[in-house]
């Protein structure tokens, strides 16, 4: 039986997007990798598993990469840094140590650019922050961006734990009563 993990078989147990997205490096304790973020194809691939876009959405993002290889490449690069940088911030976190600088830079930096792309907009007698429809080949980087922050600056971030079983390492939201998960 074949046991290769890739983004179809990649199983979502990290509670959060921004954690199953960290998670996206199958082993982190013992050896690193594999990377199965190979393609922005499988960043596309990943983002409609995990919900972070919409079917439509990887759609146009699918038809955009298609015509821009060159960008392609750069926006996977940036989703792998931020990734990292998600990563080096939670597990830190997670140990109760401080999470590294050039991580919390690059995590707010990645924030401000997302959040110029949303808007404030009236929904059903409500204001709330929208994204606009995927229009660029970082709009996942973006979402995960914010998602990332979001928890980060939420009392739910003291439930970010770490798994570390030999070539594990994975980030998770433990959910469980006492925090024992």
């Amino acid at each position: 039986m074949d046991k290769t993990i890739s983004i179809a078989t990649l199983p979502l147990r990290g509670g959060h997007p921004s954690l199953d997205f960290a998670n996206t490096v199958d082993s982190r304790r013992g050896r690193w990798g594999p990377d199965v973020l190979v393609s922005y194809g499988d960043l596309l691939q990943w983002s409609q598993q995990a919900r972070v876009l919409k079917p439509d959405q990887v759609g146009s993002l699918s038809r955009l990469a298609a015509s821009d290889l060159d960008g392609t490449t750069a926006a996977l690069t940036r989703a792998k840094q931020l990734r990292e940088a998600i990563y080096d911030v939670f597990s830190a976190l997670a140990g109760e140590r401080e999470a590294p600088e050039q991580a919390l830079d690059l995590l707010r930096e990645e924030y401000r650019l997302a959040h110029a792309t949303r808007a404030l907009a009236a929904d059903q007698g409500a204001i709330a922050w929208v994204w606009p429809d995927a229009v660029g080949l970082d709009t996942v980087t973006h979402r995960l961006a914010v998602e990332a922050v979001d928890l980060l600056t939420s009392p739910r971030a003291r439930r970010v734990k770490e798994c570390f079983g030999r070539n594990c390492g994975w980030l998770f939201l433990d959910t469980s009563r006492n925090g024992s998960r």
